[in-house]
């Protein structure tokens, strides 16, 4: 093939490298080794007689050939990219079998889900919600989204979705109650409300007021639902997030009482291994991914 369709992966990898300013970024996007970027680079820069970067160490910038010709490779790779959606919403069917933790299924999951479906609307997600996550393939689920920690290894690829970073959070009532006319809050006599077991609360005080065996008093709820509900109703505070609680955030309804955070969880993906994967799985996947970069 005597043209430059011959050479689509390296264009592919430049212009992953030339809009990262890195050829390890890119590598990781395209989910291929570092050689294997800069001898698509290579190759490029025999095919055209010219160096499309400046290499300086480990760093690399845009020589002035490789900024002329980044955006028209570019623009080529968005309309391909876009001829590719439009034929797998028009074409792709079939239902997708989700599992998510409870509280993600509800809170963030389910109006992503309702999106989705109306760009691909051939394609059905079965949302269930689910504590203990199900094995992964036939009859059981397709995809399962949960605490990391939870989810299942074998025969699965594990992808990051985004941590859940958790602060002290009350209804404004109890947060005009709960701070002194000095401004302090006395962590010692603090109402909490727990959800899924109180180690979180553990760590927070672990970190932030050792010493105190506060985090061992409070409500517990099973789920961050009924927690968010029971701080919501004056019952005390919770570990609050700007992703799973970010609606009672943003109106007010919650506001935040200390800005010290403690990482409470990572939200995970577990995929099938390609041999055993509908192609549906792979459309939900990328799209579920693209959603996290703004996951509020």
């Amino acid at each position: 093939m005597n043209s430059s369709l011959r050479h689509l992966n390296a264009l592919r990898a430049f212009e992953a490298a030339a809009r990262h300013q890195s050829i390890s970024r890119a590598a990781e996007e395209l989910n291929v080794s570092h050689s294997v970027v800069s001898q698509h680079v290579k190759t490029l820069e025999d095919w055209f007689g010219t160096e499309l970067f400046v290499r300086s160490g480990n760093r690399i910038t845009l020589s002035e050939d490789g900024r002329a010709l980044l955006p028209r490779i570019s623009s080529g790779m968005q309309t391909l990219k876009d001829a590719c959606s439009d034929l797998l919403r028009a074409t792709q069917k079939g239902t997708l079998i989700v599992s998510a933790e409870p509280a993600l299924a509800s809170l963030w999951l389910r109006k992503r889900i309702t999106e989705f479906c109306a760009e691909f609307p051939k394609i059905d997600v079965d949302l269930r919600p689910a504590w203990q996550p199900p094995q992964l393939g036939e009859d059981h689920a397709d995809i399962i989204i949960h605490f990391e920690t939870r989810l299942p290894t074998a025969d699965a690829r594990i992808q990051r979705l985004f941590p859940i970073d958790g602060y002290p959070a009350c209804a404004p009532h109890v947060r005009e109650q709960l701070i002194s006319e000095d401004g302090n809050i006395d962590w010692q006599e603090a109402p909490l409300v727990h959800d899924n077991g109180r180690e979180i609360w553990h760590q927070w005080y672990l970190t932030y007021e050792p010493g105190s065996n506060r985090w061992q008093q409070g409500r517990l709820y099973s789920d961050l639902s009924l927690a968010i509900d029971a701080a919501l109703d004056g019952e005390g505070i919770i570990l609050a997030d700007d992703v799973l609680c970010g609606k009672e955030m943003r109106s007010g309804t919650l506001v935040q009482l200390d800005a010290r955070q403690i990482r409470c969880v990572w939200y995970s993906v577990a995929l099938p291994k390609k041999s055993s994967r509908k192609p549906a799985v792979e459309t939900f996947s990328n799209w579920l991914m693209l959603a996290t970069e703004n996951p509020r």
